[in-house]
């Protein structure tokens, strides 16, 4: 029988286990290096562990949920494979021109990013369809052999086919898979019909290309992945964690690589709002600082927000994805001092080696972590509960070293290297609170990851956010997220219907959203296997007639009948005047997309509560800390032993094995029944 659920987060410093009991209810979380040369290496080394030093049976596992980071570094580090493009004939240039803006508007000498795939290795076929859909020139088969030659011989390790208007017929581009399949055996070819079928040339040939790109890597990971677990006994049908916030079993990720790009980011927005949720929190923002980076994201109403217009690595990726912001300010990023004497951190990273100064492996810069150490904000004996030590007089030489520059003591300079994150933070949250129309004082912050706890009430306090809600186990959150998510799967189609004084093609419209929900059913027949009841959530892409981009409506079968076009029309102004202050309710406006989510509910990992302590808490010690420009003296708590109830005033130092809270000045904290930490200003 399936004792054990099992949960896995691959970051790119940390990889992170949840080991949750059915029998017991024990919630087991466990933190072990990441190996960047093969990630799996690391899954291998949590099992053993697992089953040496916690006596599990690794054959009693029966589910296995993971996050991964791999498909995200293959395309920030342009590492993935080497690709030819077929395009329609005049269409050559669709990566190279991509949107013609600026970046950055205040950037005038700015470039756009490289394309994935470039124009050398691009090529055009003869032949045309129409937006409708219909035939315009006929596919030419002798110009796409001929242009697949001509790739084959440049290397190509896959091709992509991306033909104007798929979108609407795609027997173009099934067609000419076939023939280039023939023409270059051995070669994988991939079409953006396939992908994902939505109007827009460039957003859609750019994502088939980075599917594509990103496949051999994430394909050898996740064979290596389930070989580990295949060679321990593990009998669970393994999942990975998609970036709309769902899950899927290994075997549909092989084919749908680029689901996966947000994995990792996506498990911590999915655990944060399920422990936050349990805890009465519906309204969340999300920290994440790992080693790499500080993932910020909105979580409303239990659900996080997704977003279809995310930029990733300078790629467009207009598939669904959990709006998750990510910026170089992780424990590993690198302070250094600009040409004008001015501190700044990361994006660079020291990454898992040779890691912080402190790590003792090599690392001569100084880090986000080396800051934290020098400032007394952790305790070098304790850190992941003792087994890794950290070595002070490494961290304090890398800070010196950066202070130099500056006239800085080394206190002063930590504390610089701390500001300099938090305020990158606070300029990210900024821009977030701003798209996702959100008044900061409404919502909670939750902090975790193995530094968001650190930082997350110096952001809060900068930010405005009046509550900072820490988990139990913060550092093995993502990993948590991992098991506590849903089975998510979406289907798009294009479709252009006006919605106005004309009667609603309602008929047309109830047709296709039923292909979209049986497209979705046939997914979960083949890949949901284990789920609960599914759900499906039509919605629509709107805007006003003459707009250049439109929003998503959620859209009510009930609405789909002849007379509906009001109702679908009033939920559109409002949707429009929440998302821009303003709407136009005499304009006209169109249905460019309808989309339908499906949604199948898998077992939740129930929240233990903790027992209350017969007393007060009392300090474990007192430690010297350098906050707000001076040194002062914490408390230092066992986060273990804050029962239910407890309250500690700041400044204070909560020390466990995943992670470390600090609790300045002017806060308090109170400890819920579930054992998790709430962080709030006094006054």
């Amino acid at each position: 029988m399936a004792r054990h659920w099992l949960g896995i987060d691959i970051g790119g410093t940390f990889t992170d286990f949840a080991l949750f009991d059915t029998q017991t209810g024990e919630l087991l979380g466990l933190k072990i290096p990441s190996t960047p040369h093969e990630f799996a290496e690391a899954v291998r080394a949590g099992l053993d562990r697992l089953a040496d030093e916690h006596g599990v049976d690794l054959r009693e596992i029966g589910a296995v949920v993971h996050g991964t980071t791999i498909a995200v570094n293959t395309l920030i580090q342009r590492t993935g494979a080497r690709l030819g493009l077929l395009v329609t004939d005049g269409f050559r240039d669709v990566l190279e021109l991509q949107r013609l803006r600026l970046p950055n508007p205040f950037d005038l000498d700015g470039s756009r990013p490289l394309p994935l795939i470039p124009r050398a290795r691009v090529a055009e076929v003869s032949e045309r369809l129409r937006a409708d859909g219909s035939v315009d020139t006929p596919l030419d088969e002798g110009s796409v052999r001929d242009a697949v030659r001509r790739l084959a011989g440049q290397n190509v390790e896959g091709l992509v086919i991306s033909l104007l208007h798929a979108y609407r017929n795609p027997a173009h581009e099934r067609r000419a898979r076939t023939i280039a399949e023939a023409a270059a055996p051995g070669v994988p070819v991939s079409i953006s019909a396939d992908v994902w079928p939505q109007a827009r040339e460039y957003e859609r040939t750019a994502l088939a290309a980075l599917d594509a790109y990103v496949q051999p890597k994430v394909r050898r990971y996740l064979e290596g992945f389930e070989q580990a677990l295949a060679a321990r006994g593990v009998p669970a049908t393994p999942h990975v964690t998609k970036s709309n916030g769902g899950i899927m079993p290994v075997a549909a990720a092989r084919a749908q690589t680029v689901a996966t790009l947000l994995s990792g980011p996506a498990s911590g927005v999915i655990g944060a709002a399920y422990v936050a949720g349990q805890a009465g929190l519906p309204n969340v923002i999300t920290l994440d600082v790992g080693g790499t980076s500080a993932d910020m994201a909105v979580v409303e109403d239990g659900r996080p927000r997704s977003s279809t217009s995310e930029h990733i690595g300078g790629v467009p990726v207009m598939m669904p994805v959990v709006g998750v912001t990510a910026i170089g300010a992780g424990g590993g990023s690198v302070a250094w001092v600009d040409e004008v004497g001015l501190p700044k951190v990361g994006p660079q990273s020291t990454g898992a080696h040779p890691g912080p100064a402190c790590y003792g492996r090599g690392g001569k810069d100084a880090t986000l972590t080396d800051a934290f150490l020098v400032s007394g904000f952790l305790d070098p004996e304790r850190f992941l509960g003792g087994r890794m030590p950290l070595h002070r007089a490494l961290a304090e030489e890398a800070i010196a070293r950066f202070a130099g520059p500056l006239g800085m003591t080394p206190d002063e300079a930590a504390e610089s290297v701390v500001r300099v994150a938090v305020s990158n933070m606070y300029a990210e949250f900024t821009k977030i609170l701003s798209r996702a129309a959100v008044d900061p004082r409404h919502f909670a912050l939750v902090a975790f990851g193995g530094a968001g706890p650190v930082v997350g009430a110096l952001v809060a306090r900068e930010v405005g956010i009046p509550t900072v809600f820490v988990p139990r186990s913060p550092g093995t959150l993502c990993a948590l997220g991992a098991i506590s998510a849903d089975i998510v799967n979406d289907a798009v189609r294009t479709v252009h219907v006006r919605v106005d004084a004309a009667p609603l093609e309602a008929a047309a419209l109830s047709e296709q959203y039923d292909a979209l929900r049986a497209e979705l059913a046939d997914w979960l027949a083949r890949h949901g296997a284990g789920s609960g009841a599914a759900t499906f959530r039509p919605a629509a892409d709107m805007r006003y007639v003459g707009q250049s981009y439109e929003i998503e409506v959620p859209v009510e079968p009930a609405w789909l009948v002849p007379g509906g076009e009001a109702a679908i029309l009033s939920a559109f102004h409002r949707a429009h005047e929440r998302a821009f202050g303003h709407a136009d309710r005499q304009a006209p406006a169109e249905i460019v997309n309808l989309r339908v989510q499906l949604r199948a509910g898998r077992p939740r990992v129930p929240l233990a509560e903790v027992r209350a302590s017969a007393t007060a808490p009392a300090p474990r010690a007192t430690r010297r800390i350098w906050l707000d420009g001076r040194p002062t003296q914490a408390q230092v708590f066992d986060r273990a032993a804050l029962g239910p109830g407890a309250r500690l005033a700041g400044p204070a130092i909560v020390e466990q094995p995943d992670t470390t809270v600090l609790v300045p000045a002017g806060h308090v904290g109170d400890v819920d029944r579930f054992g998790n930490l709430w962080l709030r200003r006094e006054g």
